[in-house]
């Protein structure tokens, strides 16, 4: 009943966990911070050990080396066996869990009365299959555990052939670093790989997520060196993850509000893409080409300068785009010409303002009868600018 109950907590949407986001990454933190010290060798506090202090065992000479790699089903009932909830993941077809658990390991001294409990110990991965009724048998430690580091927060791909976890082990080049391991058809593994610096950095990395489309969301303190956790988003092509994209998400949240503010990312992405590709950028600052529109358009254009401080949304025709140095004193407002500095560097012309996108074609249309054939129709608000649809 204890792994049914678990197993239904773990298909609860991610956020729920996240009661309180800094305080659950402040725990795990401490966790791989304090791999296999015992109460009172260490605080919890302390900063990480240095890389080379990690590769020596901490682990007391009484502890045997094979106990703590020999485990069986009864582990799963031990209460010093302590599963983390929110470290679950379950492959497609429900029948394999993937698992973190805190393990305390007893250290044998006379009589079993005697025996002593570590009171901490660092993360360890774990498998076991699911029956029918939600019970998990069969427990297997992962073969890239250690005495020395922890290994922890699995995540499953979408077709359970990768799994990706966190390890503060001596292949990190951070606090904590993603890895990603293939889970082979006879059931075995391949070399753990860590993902690079294109995702890890000399801070933590935690919590990664693979959605449908492969793409991994993970969180990182990055950004704020060592404090706040903001989440990242990699597409994974051809088994290589791309450049992570910071997501305007809260972190610990769920996991679907992830995948929405990375296809809104990307949508903003495409459109400022698709914008680039529109845009006259002209390599001859030349003050000719505003000339001529005035003379061509000067009688017909309507409207008057946009308020760029403003958040009203109007449509007009973008003429160009000039770097540097381009004076906007010799034309007329009143032809409807008017320009704004961007941040990129560019100072961007606008013909017109209209409040209906059939008014801007209309525009359009004309001033390509007149030549103007890479002018197109653009929305404003404020200063941002998008693609009417």
């Amino acid at each position: 009943m204890k792994k049914l109950m678990i197993m239904m907590l773990a298909m609860v949407p991610f956020g729920t966990f996240a009661q309180s986001a800094q305080d659950d990454y402040a725990s795990v933190d401490n966790m791989f911070k304090t791999s296999y010290a015992y109460l009172g060798y260490n605080s919890i506090h302390n900063e990480m050990t240095s890389r080379e202090d990690k590769k020596v065992s901490i682990l007391p000479t009484d502890a045997i080396d094979e106990d703590m790699f020999k485990v069986d089903d009864l582990l799963l009932a031990d209460p010093d066996f302590d599963i983390q909830e929110n470290m679950i993941s379950y492959t497609k077809d429900q029948k394999t869990v993937f698992f973190s658990a805190k393990r305390k390991i007893k250290l044998k001294k006379g009589n079993p009365e005697n025996i002593k409990i570590l009171k901490v110990v660092q993360l360890q991965l774990f498998k076991a299959n699911v029956q029918e009724n939600g019970e998990w048998v069969n427990l297997e430690m992962l073969p890239f555990n250690s005495k020395s580091h922890s290994t922890g927060h699995p995540a499953l791909n979408q077709n359970d052939t990768k799994l990706y976890f966190v390890s503060d082990g001596p292949e990190s080049t951070g606090k904590t670093d993603i890895f990603v391991v293939d889970l082979l058809e006879d059931g075995t593994y391949g070399k753990p790989e860590n993902l690079g610096s294109e995702i890890n950095s000399e801070e933590r990395e935690v919590f990664p997520y693979v959605d449908e489309s492969s793409v991994l969301y993970f969180e990182s303190d990055i950004e704020t060196g060592g404090n706040e956790l903001n989440v990242f988003a990699s597409k994974i092509i051809d088994n290589e993850p791309t450049t992570p994209v910071k997501l305007d998400v809260q972190a610990n949240g769920y996991k679907m509000d992830y995948v929405v503010a990375y296809t809104e990312a990307m949508r903003l992405a495409d459109e400022a893409a698709n914008l680039r590709d529109l845009e006259i950028l002209l390599e001859a600052e030349s003050l000719a080409e505003i000339t001529r529109i005035e003379e061509a358009f000067g009688d017909s254009m309507t409207g008057t300068a946009y308020d760029f401080s403003g958040d009203n949304v109007v449509y007009t025709v973008q003429i160009g785009a000039f770097k540097e140095n381009v004076k906007t004193d010799t034309y007329n407002e009143s032809s409807g010409l008017f320009n704004q500095r961007y941040d990129d560097g560019f100072n961007r012309f606008y013909s017109g303002v209209f409040e209906t996108y059939e008014d801007a074609i209309a525009h359009l249309e004309q001033m390509k009868k007149d030549g103007y054939d890479d002018a197109f129709v653009l929305g404003l608000k404020g200063k941002n600018r998008f693609l009417p649809e």
